[in-house]
């Protein structure tokens, strides 16, 4: 169920602006191609220590910036 606040719908999940909610390779995320990175967004081509570091960046190396679980202008709000 959305949350009211001022007139504004919002998901009824957290929401955080820099970190991605999504399960890595999962369906939400969608990725599904080669090892990229490890958790700290060093490339690595070894599926075995392939990670999402949660953030942008680690999107932004796969390709899947469409698919970021994170709210990025979220913090604008409470300005």
């Amino acid at each position: 169920t959305p949350t009211e606040t001022d007139g504004a719908l919002f998901p009824g999940r957290i929401m955080l602006a820099n970190t991605c909610m999504w399960d890595y390779r999962g369906d939400e995320c969608g990725y599904n191609g080669p090892a990229v990175a490890d958790e700290f967004d060093n490339p690595t081509t070894d599926i075995r220590k392939d990670r999402c570091s949660k953030c942008m960046r680690g999107c932004e190396l796969r390709r899947n910036v469409g698919n970021f679980g994170g709210f990025l202008s979220i913090n604008k709000l409470s300005q």
